[in-house]
Parts: C-alpha cells; sequence; structure tokens
C-alpha cells in the first residue's frame, strides 16, 4: 500500500507547514494508543488476540456444506464490513458456485421480505442474525420475522440448524430469543465498537461463508497496526494529520473515491467509521464516497468548482493487467479513442482517474492518492487497519472518543408508544 500526499499542498488551503509541526505530535498518540487502559480501545485491539478462527471456520463450513442461500440480518456496524468483505470475494459480478449466496438485510421495508421469502427455499436457508448490543429494533424485528416462517415450517428442534447469533457476552433481548430456540451464539466483547468490528466474527464469518481466507484479512490489519505503532508506517498518521490541518481551513467534508467497484461497499463502511467516530461536540467531518470513473458524469463538476470545503482521498489499485481488449479495427473509427489500441480496458479506467487528477490540481483542490497492490484478503485487511487507525489517530488529536455514539445511543431509548 502507497501513499501520495504530494498533492495535498497544491493550495495554501492545506499548509504544509502546519502538517509538518502538528505531525511530531504522533508520538504522543502512538503513546498514548499503547498505554491506554480504556476497555473501549483496548477491545478493540484484543479481537486479534481472541481471533477465533477455529470457531469461525467451522460454521463457515457447515453453512457451506448445508446450504444455498445464507441471509445476514443486522445494520450498521453489524453488517457493512461483512458486506464489504462478501463484495470482494464476489469481485463484483460474479461469486463462487461452491458456496451459498450471501444476501444481506439491513433494513425493514417490507417488500424487500417479501421479493427474498419468493425466492429462497427455507430448508436449504442460513440466517446469521448480527447485533452487538442485543436490543436493536430493526435486528429483533428481522429475526422475528424469520423465526415465524421457520416456526410455520418446520419442528422447533430442526429450527436451531438453520440460525446463528452473534451478540455481546451478556444478557440481551437478542440472547434471550436464542436460547429459547436453542440457537448457537457466537460471543463478542461487550466493549468492542460495532464500527470496529471487522476483525471479530461480525465481519469474518460472512467472509469465511463467501471463501475468503480470514487469516490473511487479519495478517493485513495485524501489519499495519505493527508496523504504524513501531513507527515504521506513516500512512495512517498522515491521513489524520491532513484531516486535523485541514480543519483549520474550513475543510469539513471528506470524500473517498474508490476506483474499483469491488470497493463500493468498502466506501459505506468507511462512511460510518468516520462519521460515528469524529461527529461529536459540533466537529467531525462529512464523508462522502463516491466512484470513479461513474460519478464524474455527476459529483466531479462540484469538487471542481463548488466550495473548497473538500479533502479527497482517492483509493486505487496498481497498475493491472486484464483481458477484455477492444477491436483495433472498430477503435481506429473513434479518433480520441485511438490511445486505446492493443489497450486493455484497464487503461481507460486509469485514463480517466489521471484525468480527474490532473484537473483537480488545475482548480487547486487537495487530494491524496492511496495505492492497493491489488484486492484481496491481504490488502483489504491493511486498508480498513489504516482507515481506522486514521479515524483513531484524527479523534485523540481533537480529544474525542472515536469508539463511542452517544448521539445514537439516545435515539435507540426512544420507542414508539
Amino acid at each position: 500500500m502507497k501513499h501520495n500526499i504530494n498533492n495535498c499542498f497544491i493550495d495554501p488551503v492545506i499548509n504544509k507547514g502546519l502538517f509538518n509541526s502538528n505531525f511530531k505530535k504522533i508520538d504522543l498518540i502512538i503513546d498514548k494508543i499503547k498505554k491506554s487502559k480504556d476497555p473501549l480501545l483496548l477491545s478493540f485491539l484484543d479481537q486479534f488476540n481472541n481471533f477465533k478462527k477455529k470457531q469461525i471456520n467451522e460454521v463457515a463450513l457447515y453453512h457451506q456444506k448445508k446450504f444455498k442461500d445464507v441471509i445476514v440480518l443486522g445494520t450498521g456496524g453489524s453488517s457493512k464490513a461483512g458486506r464489504t468483505f462478501v463484495q470482494i470475494a464476489y469481485r463484483t459480478f460474479g461469486r463462487n458456485p461452491k458456496f451459498p449466496k450471501i444476501t444481506f438485510l439491513e433494513n425493514i421495508d417490507f417488500q424487500d421480505f417479501n421479493d427474498l421469502f419468493k425466492k429462497i427455499n427455507l430448508k436449504k436457508t442460513g440466517v446469521i442474525v448480527i447485533s452487538k448490543s442485543g436490543e436493536t429494533n430493526e435486528t429483533l424485528v428481522q429475526f422475528l420475522i424469520f423465526l415465524s416462517k421457520y416456526n410455520l415450517n418446520f419442528k422447533k428442534g430442526d429450527i436451531k440448524k438453520h440460525f446463528t447469533v452473534i451478540t455481546k457476552k451478556e444478557n440481551n433481548s437478542l440472547r434471550s430469543l436464542a436460547k429459547n430456540f436453542s440457537i448457537n451464539v457466537i460471543d463478542i466483547d461487550i466493549n468492542l465498537s460495532g464500527r470496529f468490528s471487522a476483525f471479530s466474527p461480525v465481519g469474518l464469518l460472512p467472509a469465511a461463508i463467501s471463501g475468503l481466507n480470514i487469516k490473511k484479512i487479519i495478517d493485513g490489519a495485524l501489519f499495519i497496526l505493527s508496523e504504524s505503532l513501531n513507527k515504521k508506517q506513516k500512512i495512517p498518521f498522515e491521513g489524520a494529520i491532513l484531516h486535523y490541518v485541514a480543519q483549520n481551513s474550513k475543510i469539513n467534508i471528506s470524500v473517498l473515491l474508490t476506483y474499483t467497484e469491488r470497493l463500493r461497499n468498502f466506501g459505506y463502511w468507511h462512511e460510518q467509521l468516520m462519521a460515528e467516530s469524529l461527529g461529536k461536540k459540533n466537529l467531525g467531518f462529512t464523508p462522502i464516497h463516491s466512484m470513479g470513473a461513474t460519478d464524474q458524469h455527476s459529483l466531479l463538476q462540484l469538487f471542481l468548482e463548488g466550495p473548497k470545503d473538500k479533502l479527497i482521498t482517492f483509493v486505487t489499485l496498481k497498475k493491472q493487467k486484464d483481458k477484455i481488449k477492444i477491436s483495433s479495427s472498430l477503435i481506429s473509427k473513434i479518433k480520441k479513442l485511438s490511445f486505446l489500441k492493443k489497450k486493455s480496458l484497464n487503461k481507460l479506467l486509469d485514463f480517466e482517474m489521471d484525468k480527474v487528477c490532473k484537473m483537480l490540481k488545475d482548480y487547486k483542490r487537495p487530494f491524496r492518492i492511496i495505492t492497493l497492490k491489488k484486492c484481496d484478503e491481504f490488502e483489504i485487511g491493511c486498508l480498513m487497519m489504516n482507515f481506522m487507525l486514521e479515524t483513531i489517530t484524527l479523534a485523540y488529536l481533537n480529544n474525542l472518543n472515536p469508539f463511542d455514539q452517544p448521539a445514537i445511543d439516545k435515539g435507540k431509548s426512544i420507542n414508539l408508544k
């Protein structure tokens, strides 16, 4: 993974001197992370010490052998990491037919349920229910809907064979309901924040079912964590300081611009990570996920000539070879595309990104580029850990707790009357 921040300083809107002087604070942040006794931070770090590889792989193998479909019920941090991993496995348009099709239900739109129940065979369907608190209304209702369906069609003793629950290690409504049907429960730490739970069973079980090697995901995450805390890797800290300095110039929108469909769900995961971790005490950045080259025909106009309130982060893949070629005889009929003669389709995507970078330079809009070697388990583990550390560091620089969400918790206590 490489990081190019040179174009963040093309305009005085982000001051390079301030960036360099504030970077000296990173030693204090690293020291704070290493010595912290905050149970929320420790729970995040302990995911790796408590890595349940054997248990996760056993449950995943059970689902792979028994089911044609797997439905994941959960919302927010309970689903976004899993969706990210599964999209990597499916490579955007396909999946390995040896493994079950994984569908995530995050919302409670009745039409989604009507459509789904028409498509699936309950006998060949497994259901994974994820809620850290065990009290999320939407997830509990989803669970009840599926239990009702199975209750009508199966003996009570057989229902448990189709369900797996992931929740915190203490009594809650979800655990109680699972116990009533003798459903298997996988525990997660009570202090583990949902948006930081990608490397727990929350994210890794869907990943394993989809066929990914979860050990490689963990290896990637641990590599970035270790290298960063040992001061051998600067990327997450550079990103944090860039945003910290940008605040002083009234930049409060962070755009994540991904140039591969395989990272679309990663963009949604990052939106939650940034918004919930940093949006406190009238501080924070509004995260926007944008897709290249698609959004060059919509949002790019705003990025170029709108308010100078955005810091743009490109996430792209190292130049790759692909086998999709365009007929030389046909390409010659369109002069402006002559550069694609005998070139692959990926060449056009590279060209589109390079073009946007040039335009951003011309308009003096700050941007940075993160380049991955490829889109695999190790690299996605690296990428997610990088942004987690970047977010934690930026929160600490602003004297914020990156792991709580007081306003959201307040909202969860409001019930219909």
